[in-house]
């Protein structure tokens, strides 16, 4: 994943790949949610921990990104 930069793309293009990367980062919170229901071992929970914060991070990046661009869109996280 790279950041965005709206200059460097067309519009359609933009909006597409700010779409699909917040799509990507919920699939992959999902998927740090489920596997904390799988491990027990504290290095592996201590790694999902900071994964999916930094995963928190990114997703607020991009709905900044989107927010600054009047662009809106379907928040899924925490169905």
């Amino acid at each position: 994943m790279k950041l965005l930069h709206k200059n460097e793309v067309p519009e359609n293009n933009f909006r597409k790949q700010l779409f699909n990367d917040i799509e990507h980062v919920e699939q992959r919170l999902e998927r740090v949610r489920e596997s904390f229901d799988m491990t027990d071992e504290p290095e592996l929970v201590d790694a999902l921990i900071y994964e999916e914060l930094a995963l928190k991070a990114r997703y607020a990046y991009l709905l900044r990104v989107a927010k600054e661009n009047d662009i809106s869109c379907k928040i899924s996280i925490g169905k």
